[in-house]
């Protein structure tokens, strides 16, 4: 039986954040648009950024401020079954929410991630 991902950790310049269990990482690229001239089928290609998105845990350590200002950093993405993607020079896309609920929804983007 093969095992499925369940988790994912987040690490900021090698240092565990606390969030859910859940991420997703978008690692951009060309997304390409179908059109259909005749009977012919062409495609049009634009650029995607990539996109990380994940919950942080509202713990005592929690800084809305300090993830909001997030600039130039490296990202990890480390699934828990084995696969493990790092951006550079990442940076928080828009300010991270103190939402009281424990949960704060963060995205960040940076350069093309590279499977280490």
């Amino acid at each position: 039986m093969g095992q499925i991902t369940g988790k994912v950790d987040i690490r900021f310049d090698g240092k565990k954040i606390p969030t859910e269990n859940q991420a997703k990482l978008n690692v951009g690229g060309n997304k390409r648009n179908g059109e259909m001239h005749g009977d012919d089928n062409y495609f049009t290609k634009e650029s995607q950024i990539p996109m990380l998105e994940f919950t942080v845990l509202e713990t005592k350590d929690f800084d809305a401020i300090e993830l909001s200002d997030i600039e130039g950093i490296t990202v990890f993405f480390e699934a828990d079954t084995g696969q493990k993607y790092m951006m550079r020079k990442s940076y928080t896309v828009e300010p991270v929410e103190f939402t009281g609920n424990g949960k704060a929804p963060m995205k960040m983007s940076g350069q093309r991630p590279e499977k280490v």
